[in-house]
């Protein structure tokens, strides 16, 4: 594991099957204003973060690796009912072997979440496929904070299509406002309980926003706390998604939040996950540890900028 403030040892990419991978190292130039939007909205799109070329170069094995693990199982895909259902879920693809985890961990992609975090680092807490072939159901509304055992708001997501995508493709929906508004609960994953729960929170005035199109190497990035979801695979062809998550450098671990007999099933659920996220990140670590471990690696510190890239 990389110590809190070192450089990491930046090495070449390894050797794929096409010969020498991009590196994605280089910064991506924000847009004026991106910083502002997702501060304010909790969601933003960012176009050309990576180049069709370096899409192109890893999503044949990064789908390799999806299609050679996707019979295991995780507590937040039980939940939304993933498995059985056209779904290829496979956690923490960085774990596989190394050319998986320079695409995950490349340093690009961390400089961003730090960048849209306002944070000098940002740990990796997870990643995961999101594949959803055709026919493939719905994921109820949900706020990733709830099932995040760390003491921090400060932690973003990415959704990272491999393809373009379009409306037909279940692209994700996102409330408007919704990180700053606590927790609002969540839906099941039928239609009428997410049209139902998508009406309750228009009449208390938010809105629901989706970005519908992305061009190959467009992402979203949302707030953890931000209430997001994705309908049904409408498309005839298989949604290639990659999920990244990062967090602060510098967090600890939360302490579990109590129920109570009368609270939510859902509330049970969320418990249940944090519980998984927490064994599965945080092995070994107890409320009050800072969140730093060998599932948890530092991908990124804003002084390893001025060290060359070797």
């Amino acid at each position: 594991m990389i110590a809190h403030g070192v450089s990491p040892e930046s090495s070449p990419p390894p050797e794929g099957l096409t010969g020498k991978l991009p590196s994605i190292e280089e910064k991506y130039a924000l847009p004026e204003g991106m910083i502002e939007t997702f501060r304010r909205d909790g969601h933003v799109k960012l176009r050309g973060v990576l180049s069709p070329e370096e899409i192109e170069a890893y999503r044949p094995h990064l789908k390799r690796v999806v299609e050679s693990h996707s019979t295991e199982t995780h507590a937040m895909e039980r939940k939304v009912a993933g498995n059985g259902k056209n779904w290829m879920f496979v956690n923490n693809l960085w774990t596989r072997d190394d050319l998986t985890r320079h695409f995950i961990q490349n340093r690009r992609l961390a400089r961003l979440a730090a960048d849209l975090l306002g944070v000098e680092g940002v740990r990796l807490f997870r990643d995961q496929s999101y594949f959803k072939g055709p026919g493939g159901s719905n994921t109820p509304w949900h706020q990733d904070a709830r099932f995040m055992p760390l003491d921090t708001d400060k932690i973003i997501t990415f959704w990272i299509p491999l393809t373009a995508i379009t409306p037909a493709m279940a692209p994700m929906g996102y409330v408007t406002g919704s990180h700053r508004a606590e927790y609002l609960g969540t839906s099941n994953g039928d239609d009428e309980s997410m049209d139902r729960f998508e009406e309750e929170l228009r009449l208390k005035g938010f809105q629901i926003a989706n970005y519908g199109h992305f061009d190959v190497g467009d992402i979203a990035a949302h707030w953890a706390s931000t209430l997001h979801s994705s309908r049904t695979n409408d498309a005839p062809i298989l949604r290639e998604i990659v999920v990244i998550v990062y967090f602060a450098d510098g967090a600890h671990v939360a302490p579990e939040k109590p129920l109570t007999k009368t609270a939510h099933p859902s509330e049970f659920y969320a418990t249940i996950i944090q519980r998984e996220n927490r064994s599965t990140s945080l092995p070994g670590l107890k409320p009050g540890d800072l969140a730093a471990g060998p599932m948890t690696p530092l991908v990124y510190r804003r002084e390893w900028d001025a060290l060359p890239v070797r």
